[in-house]
């Protein structure tokens, strides 16, 4: 009974209710792990993921269009990169991937899935998406790996306005 209680307090805590991937918590604990002296970031790739106009999916469809968008896209990133990769929803409509497997394959299929997404939904589904892989050169440490992810979905962002 014990046990129970605390697996289920462990996911509370590290589980995003909405979406069902990782939370803010657990991304911030794996991020002290891979931050240690002893960590080995040399297999590490990022993904980052913002979904774009949520704000005017909020304002012209609801709210719940809006849930409805970070929801498919937490979906569509479980079901092509979920199995390689950690999934973490880091803020209102940002996620980040961890994986020390090479998932950049995986990015073409996510953005495939929400295309095709598209054709279901009242709004058009759009996202942005950066990633970067560990290099010798660049990376000194997992902050470099993500900063380098982060300034590719920007650009990505700026690409599409």
């Amino acid at each position: 009974m014990k046990n129970k209680m605390t697996e289920k307090l462990f996911e509370l805590a590290y589980t995003d209710s909405m979406t069902e991937v990782q939370n803010r918590n657990a991304y911030e604990e794996r991020l002290k792990k891979l931050r240690k002296p002893n960590a080995n970031i040399s297999r590490i790739t990022v993904i980052v993921v913002d979904v774009n106009g949520l704000k005017e999916i909020n304002d012209s469809y609801g709210h719940f269009s809006g849930d409805d968008a970070i929801k498919t896209v937490a979906k569509a990133l479980r079901d092509t990169i979920g199995l390689k990769a950690d999934i973490y929803r880091i803020g209102g409509d940002e996620f980040v991937c961890i994986s020390e497997s090479n998932v950049l394959p995986y990015i073409s299929q996510f953005k495939d899935t929400i295309y095709f997404i598209n054709n279901e939904k009242l709004y058009n589904l759009s996202v942005s998406i950066g990633y970067s892989r560990f290099h010798e050169k660049y990376s000194k440490s997992i902050d470099d790996i993500i900063c380098r992810a982060d300034e590719k979905m920007y650009m990505d962002k700026k690409s599409k306005k």
